[in-house]
């Protein structure tokens, strides 16, 4: 910063309105809020205290903001210009704190009409058997997909000659709420982000520059309310743009700051400097007619189930039906519908244990010990504890919950049989909601990997796009929740600005002779060293 003394400066009042692109918890600080006496839910959504209304912590966006940064830039001093720091670390003084220049408010929710806040039931998935570890079932509340949140920021500039660099870090600290797609994985709010919940992307932005040394502007901010501020900050949001970056430079040029705007977009095109990978797959609730030929011909459409109560219309009629989920049409007006979904915790737990098995059975191979796969397994996929008792969270995650598209819901009955006379039991008759065909498009997002890593993704698609040997849902043993992978795009991005590098893995897996190929078997050679005893040389093979 330059290091002027503070005085009257400039200051940014900024407004954006979020959508949520799929269902989302953000937890309550207390274990039982004060604006409840009790419920059904053993982990609540936080809410205002005065209104009850759901809302996304001023603490927690500014958290949200404060990690998208400092992975953004692997900067330390930019993240402590912008967020602040407890120590400011400088040299005249090292425990002194550096005051946020950004101070964010609390964000409340609007839910989609006809909607309300559900209560669902979650479970923990055992990767290993793919059905419910016992006893770790809850209840808690979710904000569905088309939820809106209004939130309200403000810039502080003491100095003028350190606004444009302010204005950068923030365009870099809200990239994330572009959504997924725009420029990554995008920011995820709230828990379980893992496992596809809590995407979220930012559809309108409203920004207004105050010059405090002017008499005009300080009393145009200072006159106001706090009430009135919030008012008028989401009535600007009416028609503003989808970029903040065309809301600042809109701003600057209206204040007669055009050399200014002229460079705030190049200043904030700066290299992402994360290095990731993304998993970009094609998955079809269907099974290959014949296991040797071409990849995506002679699919025949399966039934997935992966289950939830009925819906009240069939109420009654059904014991069980497949998931449905608050589907976005239009983030920005928002529209939301009801669609068929791929799985969530499901999904993953299936990805998980695909992963584990084919881990596994290489490092027995190699001679391995079992804690060396485990180690491997669990530091990219995440598991309750390390070697040090520490829990490890994932390194691969499911971007968003993958919405079905095609296929057409069908209803089966099936009944319970008497093994020993071969009739049907009286009152074991059971009438369930399936869904039939269609496929999903599935993101997997990948922090920090490596050539073993990229090869245990090869052999994972391998699975999916050959037999399906594991499944997803309910009703395994009669055929259903059979998956397969028509596309499978690794897409590498090396975090230092450079191009990313794509490889088709459907080709790497059925045409030995191709580049992709070649590459792959390069990354099977990694995995193969890593899940080697150190004694490789002494191995039994």
């Amino acid at each position: 910063m330059s290091g002027a003394p503070d005085g009257p400066g400039v200051l940014w009042e900024i407004a954006l309105r979020l959508c949520l692109l799929s269902d989302t918890h953000v937890g309550a600080a207390r274990a039982v809020p004060r604006h409840t006496v009790g419920g059904d839910a053993d982990l609540p959504v936080d809410r205002d205290p005065g209104t009850g209304a759901p809302r996304l912590r001023a603490t927690t966006l500014a958290g949200l903001l404060r990690h998208e940064l400092a992975s953004r830039t692997g900067d330390p001093d930019s993240v402590r210009a912008l967020m602040g720091a407890a120590r400011a670390h400088t040299p005249t003084n090292p425990d002194a704190s550096a005051t946020s220049a950004l101070d964010v408010d609390d964000a409340l929710a609007e839910l989609p009409e006809g909607t309300a806040v559900a209560v669902r039931t979650g479970t923990r998935v055992d990767p290993a058997s793919g059905t419910v570890q016992p006893g770790r079932v809850w209840r808690w509340e979710i904000l569905p997909a088309g939820t809106v949140l209004t939130a309200h920021m403000r810039l502080r500039v003491c100095a003028p000659a350190d606004e444009a660099r302010l204005l950068t870090l923030l365009l870099l600290a809200t990239d994330g709420l572009a959504g997924p797609g725009a420029s990554g994985p995008g920011a995820g709010v709230g828990g379980r982000t893992g496992r596809g919940y809590g995407t979220v992307r930012a559809t309108h932005w409203a920004a207004r520059r105050h010059d405090l040394a002017d008499e005009h502007d300080w009393f145009a901010y200072h006159a106001r309310s706090w009430a009135r501020r919030w008012s008028e900050g989401a009535d600007a949001l009416a028609g503003a743009p989808a970029d903040l970056a065309d809301a600042l430079t809109a701003e600057l040029r209206a204040s007669g700051r055009t050399a200014a705007a002229a460079h705030l977009a190049a200043r904030a095109d700066q290299p992402d400097r994360r290095h990731r990978d993304e998993l970009h797959l094609t998955l079809a609730v269907a099974e290959r007619s014949d296991p040797t030929g071409p990849p995506g011909h002679g699919l025949r459409p399966g039934l997935l189930m992966v289950g939830d109560p009925p819906d009240h219309e069939r109420t009654g009629e059904a014991d069980r039906a497949h998931r449905h989920r608050p589907a976005v049409t239009d983030p920005y007006q928002p529209a939301v519908h009801l669609a068929p979904v791929l799985g969530d915790t499901a999904l993953f737990a299936l990805l998980k244990r695909i992963g584990g098995r084919l881990v596994r059975d290489a490092a027995e191979h190699l001679g391995s010990p079992p804690g060396r796969w485990r180690d491997w397994h669990g530091r990219w996929w995440g598991a309750d504890t390390d070697r040090h008792g520490r829990p490890r969270p994932s390194r691969i995650r499911l971007r968003t919950v993958p919405v079905l598209t095609g296929g057409a819901p069908l209803t089966t009955t099936r009944l319970t049989v008497d093994s020993l006379f071969g009739d049907a039991v009286d009152g074991r008759l059971f009438t369930t909601d399936l869904h039939c065909g269609g496929s999903a498009e599935a993101v997997v997002d990948v922090r920090g990997p490596d050539d073993a890593v990229r090869g245990l993704l090869t052999l994972l698609v391998r699975e999916l796009a050959t037999v399906p040997f594991d499944t997803l849902g309910a009703g395994a043993g009669s055929g259903n929740g059979r998956l397969t992978a028509t596309r499978a795009l690794l897409v590498t991005r090396p975090g230092d600005g450079g191009p990313p590098h794509t490889v088709d893995l459907l080709a790497a897996v059925f045409d030995p002779d191709s580049a992709e190929a070649a590459t792959a078997r390069g990354w099977s050679a990694a995995l193969r060293t890593a899940l080697a005893p150190d004694d490789a040389e002494e191995a039994p093979r």
